[in-house]
């Protein structure tokens, strides 16, 4: 690729990054702004501390977040331990001043606190519930004193604290005269108070919303873990060469975090020793990384990328500086932003990947396009989950994240079905090849039989019959095993070994140098014999030296056969000391008149049978010089060994994730 078009190439593939990176950007505030539509359109009116419901129809499935000003209590929880008449801490703003929501005289206080509003004019005839959406912390909701909703069991020692990612709620009615006193006690020691407001809204409406979320995620799990499943059975079942095993751990690195969050933990968490959710919260910020360097190194090596190991030691090492640093740093620096924060340091990642993805594009590499669309799909998943679990979207868009992994699934069978697709082309091909190849055998085989060849080979004889007796004998000998080689190979489609195409080669000389005398030499250079060669693949090439170089010469000269190796590979050497010949001329020839098999077809038989190079120089008047290099790894004794080689480096180029 010339400079020019690599500069265009880096230039369009900056610009498709910008474009890609701006493109979530927009998507980010998007989803945002449409996620908290809802959340502002049902907010209701406030004085001090009251909200205000009237107007609301829960019966219809309307639900409002209680956000705004809240009384807290600071390391007080005023309904459980009984507290009458407790002192307000603080009037703090729910969910906007998260950061000031536990400072009590100048120190932040991560333990324990309580949380009071009241409302007024609330009327509904169906059951109610209320509770936070979506928060890792323990806490009890309690409506007039009753215990209406919980998560876990809140301890005003937060280590001692434990929690579960979904709520448990305690439906109610509605009675007297529609005003109540709504108290939150609340313990947590990753995030300051209150990061998401109360929800009040019908009972079966949240369940219904519920029960959907888990089944669309458990859904997405057994997806997800079939997808792995699958590509491990075609690895060690199938073929292990063929697949590797970064699809399925990229799966099961998807489904862990489809478990770690959401209703689907709160499946799991007796599995887990009931670890608490507020712990589990940084498993969840580790595997985003994870999800991305081992996205990062599935794409690389399905696309081929060219990345250098120092790119995924230092992706590793700043994720393991940040994740760590989740646990390190300490209390009075951590503050519920910090997970926020940390996701959006990740998306150097993206970045990356975006770039490396668009070069590719850029270069017109198969497939780019939907292993980018698919690596979309998993960084928009994780980004939407991000924003809801952090409280910065308060709409339930729980089932977002499953859903752009289904569809991350689905572009990953897409893929797979195009690359089976053309793998079944290469069969179709490799099949049709084999047919042509055992046709063009059959006539090159019938053209070595050549009328003037064995005329001029008789009249020799005949003219040594009387002259030289054992000579002419010699000379029967000789061209009987020819015609019978040349015969026995009609029906072979195999490779043959050297040492059987090698004395051919001499019945055909010893024939030919009665005919020449002293105009003909022939010398033998023979060292490694033990490899196998297409069938009358070399005699064709000496003949050509023989009858178009030392012949044309009137003084005749010297055709030498060399066979040499190394640690990788067979060469075969024919070199002549003749009149030589333009190779490009030559090999441009295109005469269906002529007898003789040409170089070209010889060539082409060495290399798709073998996978030989065939290497031909040639000066005018002073001789040829034609070099096979046969590698050792493709020396197949069968026709069919070679083809399944073919299929089989084909496949692994299209099929090796």
């Amino acid at each position: 690729m010339s400079g020019k078009a690599v500069k265009s190439v880096k230039f369009r593939s900056n610009l498709m990054t910008v474009g890609i990176i701006a493109a979530l950007l927009c998507f980010t505030v998007f989803i945002t702004l449409v996620g908290n539509l809802s959340f502002s359109s049902s907010l209701p009116s406030q004085d001090g501390t009251t909200f205000d419901l009237a107007g609301i129809d829960f019966d219809s499935g309307e639900s409002v977040l209680l956000a705004g000003n809240w009384n807290e209590y600071a390391g007080k929880f005023i309904i459980t331990d009984e507290i009458e008449n407790p002192n307000v801490s603080a009037v703090v703003d729910v969910p906007g001043s998260v950061s000031d929501a536990l400072v009590t005289d100048g120190t932040a206080s991560y333990e324990a606190a309580s949380y009071e509003c009241k409302i007024k004019n609330l009327t509904a005839e169906q059951l109610l519930t209320l509770y936070i959406p979506n928060i890792s912390g323990a806490y009890r909701v309690f409506v007039n004193g009753m215990l209406v909703s919980y998560n876990g069991e809140p301890d005003k020692d937060a280590d001692k604290a434990w929690s579960t990612s979904t709520h448990n709620d305690l439906p109610f009615v509605i009675d007297g005269n529609g005003e109540f006193t709504v108290v939150v006690e609340l313990s947590s020691k990753s995030n300051m108070g209150m990061y998401m407001p109360v929800k009040l809204a019908n009972y079966e409406a949240v369940r219904s919303a519920d029960i959907f979320s888990t089944a669309l995620r458990f859904l997405t799990c057994g997806i997800v873990f079939s997808c792995a499943v699958i590509f491990i059975i075609l690895k060690y079942i199938v073929h292990k060469e063929l697949y590797s095993l970064w699809l399925p751990v990229l799966s099961f690195v998807l489904l862990y975090r489809l478990f770690m969050s959401g209703s689907g933990y709160a499946v799991i968490q007796s599995l887990m020793f009931d670890i608490s959710y507020e712990k589990i919260a940084t498993l969840t910020f580790v595997l985003t990384f994870v999800i991305k360097l081992v996205s990062f190194i599935y794409i690389a090596k399905c696309v081929k990328l060219d990345v250098q190991d120092n790119v995924y030691v230092a992706f590793s090492a700043v994720f393991l500086v940040l994740a760590l640093g989740v646990n390190l740093f300490p209390d009075s620096v951590f503050n519920s932003y910090y997970y926020l924060v940390l996701q959006f340091i990740s998306v150097i990642i993206d970045i990356y990947i975006f770039n490396r993805l668009s070069i590719e594009i850029c270069k017109k590499t198969e497939y780019a396009l939907l292993y980018l669309l698919s690596y979309v799909f998993i960084v928009v998943g994780v980004l939407a989950d991000v924003l809801y679990e952090n409280g910065i979207i308060h709409a339930n868009l729980s089932f977002f994240m499953p859903m752009c992994f289904l569809l991350f699934v689905l572009f990953t069978a897409i893929i797979h079905a195009l690359r089976v697709r053309k793998l079944f082309g290469y069969a179709l091909q490799a099949q049709k090849f084999q047919s042509e190849l055992e046709r063009a055998n059959f006539s090159m085989m019938l053209s070595q039989i050549q009328p003037h060849f064995m005329y001029n080979a008789l009249n020799t004889i005949k003219s040594l019959v009387k002259r030289e007796p054992d000579k002419a004998e010699k000379a029967v000998i000789d061209f009987s095993m020819y015609l019978r080689g040349n015969m026995d190979a009609l029906s072979q489609v195999d490779p043959i070994p050297f040492k059987e195409e090698l004395a051919h080669v001499k019945h055909y000389c010893n024939i030919e140098q009665l005919r020449f005398g002293d105009k003909l030499d022939i010398f033998y250079e023979i060292g490694p014999d033990e490899f196998y060669v297409p069938v009358l693949s070399v005699q064709p090439i000496v003949e050509n030296a023989i009858k178009h170089g030392v012949t044309k010469k009137a003084e005749g000269g010297s055709v030498t056969i060399i066979t040499e190796e190394d640690n990788d590979n067979y060469y075969l050497i024919i070199e002549d000391d003749g009149v030589g010949f333009d190779v490009e001329k030559a090999m441009n020839i295109k005469d269906d008149t002529r007898s003789h098999v040409g170089i070209k077809s010889i060539k082409e038989r060495f290399e798709n049978i073998m996978s030989a190079k065939v290497t031909i120089d040639s000066t005018v008047n002073k001789g040829s010089k034609v070099t096979v290099t046969l590698p050792k790894n493709k020396n197949f004794k069968t026709l069919q060994e070679s083809i399944e080689a073919q299929k089989k480096t084909s496949a692994l180029e299209e099929l090796k994730i």
